[in-house]
């Protein structure tokens, strides 16, 4: 039996249930911790806000070793924004209109490329977010946005590094929604990426 892929989700213990379980749904194997250098992916996700587009030492280092070795990454909200940040784009600190205070709201977008791919053309997804990208970062190109202009997807132009500005842990598996896209692909990107790199 091939041994599931390895995934380091950046975070403490108890704290990232929903993105472990996601993670196990589409087969791989969830470590949760600020470093994990055996991992073969990583997950950056959700949280606090990034002060001064500035990311702490520990979290710039640690992309930074996953990333200079061609390892796929996906960001997912917080994650998202500390992709951009990483590749020198600046972040909006407080936009209006993507945030609720009781949970998530759903809202529609428009995707292209790898995103439309996995998740068809006009996904609906779940929102819950002030900071967003403002300036994009070197190499990175916007594959989903929603209708008043906000980034809501971004990929590398060249390395398997993916962010997404919702929740896709939140709209798939045991979590789906009827009201919003099958986040699951995504993860499923994840694994195989983490399978392509075995065999190189």
């Amino acid at each position: 039996m091939e041994k599931k892929p390895v995934v380091l989700v950046y975070g403490v213990q108890g704290s990232c249930g929903n993105y472990c379980r996601a993670l196990a749904a589409a087969g791989m194997e969830a470590a949760v911790g600020m470093e994990g250098d055996a991992a073969e992916g990583l997950l950056l996700p959700g949280g606090g806000d990034i002060p001064d587009n500035t990311l702490p030492d520990e979290e710039r280092q640690l992309m930074e070793r996953f990333i200079s070795a061609g390892r796929p990454v996906l960001g997912i909200c917080r994650g998202m924004q500390a992709l951009n940040v990483f590749f020198g784009g600046t972040l909006y600190d407080r936009i209006p209109g993507h945030q609720r205070p009781d949970g998530d709201m759903v809202h529609p977008t428009c995707a292209v490329g790898l995103l439309a791919r996995l998740l068809t053309t006009s996904p609906a997804v779940t929102s819950s977010h002030h900071q967003a990208v403002r300036r994009l970062g070197r190499e990175l190109t916007v594959c989903q946005w929603t209708a008043d202009g906000v980034a809501e997807g971004i990929c590398h132009t060249s390395l398997p590094i993916v962010g997404v500005q919702y929740h896709p842990e939140r709209q798939s598996f045991d979590m789906a929604r009827p009201d919003a896209a099958d986040g699951a692909p995504l993860f499923c990107w994840l694994r195989e990426q983490c399978r392509k790199r075995r065999l190189h």
